[in-house]
């Protein structure tokens, strides 16, 4: 919705509104949109569990979203390409296991999908943050209407 809303605001040349909706829908994607953690696994394949935000590890790959991301080949039949954090740190890590996600697991048993009493402050801020923009942007659309 913000994406239709930013491209609205674009075409209606209301382009301080549109800097508005579209640095929410970055931030969104960075921090707060669920994803796959993608850092390099021992088996040299990018890691499959859920977490949230572009910058997001889960508790095995804490810390290795340093450098830029790579391209390699998708898992599968199609084998569409996708990004990976590589590692070069296999021989100074301890031998600590990494357990292999369950990709057609539902958002639910990965965890992320709390119930609505543990659901946590940022998810609420992220929906209020959404709310108040596509607000601001509707306002500004029929203002921009009305003045002809």
């Amino acid at each position: 919705m913000l994406t239709v809303l930013t491209a609205l605001l674009i075409a209606q040349g209301l382009w301080a509104e549109a800097a508005v909706t579209a640095g929410v829908l970055l931030l969104y994607f960075a921090l707060f949109r669920q994803t796959r953690c993608r850092v390099e696994t021992r088996a040299h394949r990018p890691c499959m569990w859920r977490v949230r935000g572009l910058f997001g590890t889960c508790e095995y790959h804490l810390g290795y979203k340093r450098s830029l991301p790579k391209l390699v080949r998708g898992q599968g039949f199609i084998g569409l390409p996708t990004f990976m954090w590589p590692r070069d740190d296999f021989s100074t890590t301890p031998d600590r296991p990494e357990r292999a996600a369950n990709v057609n697991a539902p958002a639910a048993s990965a965890g992320l999908a709390p119930r609505r009493t543990e659901q946590p402050a940022n998810d609420r801020m992220m929906l209020l943050l959404t709310v108040f923009s596509a607000g601001v942007a509707v306002i500004a659309l029929i203002r921009d209407f009305l003045a002809g």
